[in-house]
């Protein structure tokens, strides 16, 4: 016995005009959804030649400190993106700033007798720190790492980077518009 599933007439009034109602929701192109801000991380680009330049300054205060890097008598301290504070520990209870070292994009370092190794966006740079006052450029490999094109953290939203607009040094917390990025 063949069973055949029919609607009536009262239950196709309203389920079909309640479906095509439905049907404008989905949105197939995701260009055509109008501007959407939010708060989301947005890359900030150098040109190589800004990326490489490394100085040496004064003190500077410590706004977004990472990595602590301790070698005798000095701390190193990593200023994400920007440089490292060098700072003299030789009396604990009375720390003294001596020097910032612009490095642009820096997120990691190490030190192996008077030579901070650090990172400098896309290149390995060996500074000789034998007078923290006047840090030296020894030797510089360049692009030993990729372009950054994601932000450390996790779990956010981003715009994308674009490598044609430079090198990214930083990401800095923005109202982007549509952010297709995800980490």
């Amino acid at each position: 016995m063949k069973h055949r599933f029919t609607f009536h007439l009262p239950f196709r009034r309203l389920v079909v005009p309640f479906l095509l109602l439905l049907g404008p929701a989905c949105r197939q192109n995701a260009e055509e959804e109008p501007d959407r801000q939010v708060q989301a991380l947005r890359p900030v680009y150098a040109t190589y030649e800004e990326v490489a330049t490394i100085k040496t300054l004064g003190p500077q205060p410590l706004k977004s400190p990472g990595k602590i890097y301790v070698k005798d008598r000095y701390l190193f301290i990593n200023e994400q993106g920007k440089g490292v504070h060098v700072i003299d520990n030789a009396d604990p209870a009375r720390p003294r700033k001596l020097s910032f070292i612009s490095v642009p994009g820096n997120v990691d370092m190490a030190v192996k007798g008077t030579i901070l190794y650090v990172d400098n966006t896309v290149d390995l740079v060996a500074l000789d720190i034998s007078d923290p006052a006047q840090v030296k450029v020894v030797k510089r490999i360049k692009n030993a790492y990729p372009n950054p094109s994601y932000p450390q953290e996790r779990g956010v939203q981003f715009e994308c980077a674009d490598p044609a607009r430079g090198i990214v040094v930083r990401w800095e917390t923005a109202m982007v518009s549509n952010p297709k990025c995800y980490r």
